[in-house]
């Protein structure tokens, strides 16, 4: 993302492969340089990212802790809430994250899931 021309901010998409949930791609990384935070272009940008995948036919969900991304995403018809909590389930196999070794889980911060469903029309 850009403003005036200079760089604010990155946004990282990942492919989400899932047994059930096919053409899924996930929000991994969302960036705005700090002088540009507070003033709504991370929730404006990663919308627009997530209506590109929408427009080609993707679905595309997002993981948060970020309280202002929270309460963002709470109050837009465009995101669908899928899941609240502090602790996810994890791999089980510890493939993905090792739930024995202290941080690497999401149970020390509430994290929500969202999915993208656009505008309605």
């Amino acid at each position: 993302a850009t403003c005036n021309g200079s760089l604010c901010g990155l946004c990282a998409a990942l492919p989400f492969p899932h047994p059930m949930k096919k053409n899924t791609w996930k929000g991994h990384r969302s960036v705005i340089i700090p002088d540009y935070q507070g003033i709504g272009i991370g929730t404006r940008f990663t919308d627009y990212v997530a209506d590109i995948f929408k427009r080609e036919g993707k679905n595309y969900i997002s993981t948060t802790s970020n309280p202002a991304m929270i309460h963002s995403r709470i109050n837009n018809p465009k995101w669908v809430a899928t899941r609240k909590g502090r602790c996810s389930s994890g791999s089980g196999s510890g493939r993905m994250q090792n739930k024995h070794i202290k941080g690497s889980t999401s149970c020390n911060r509430i994290t929500m899931s969202f999915e993208y469903i656009g505008d309605k029309k």
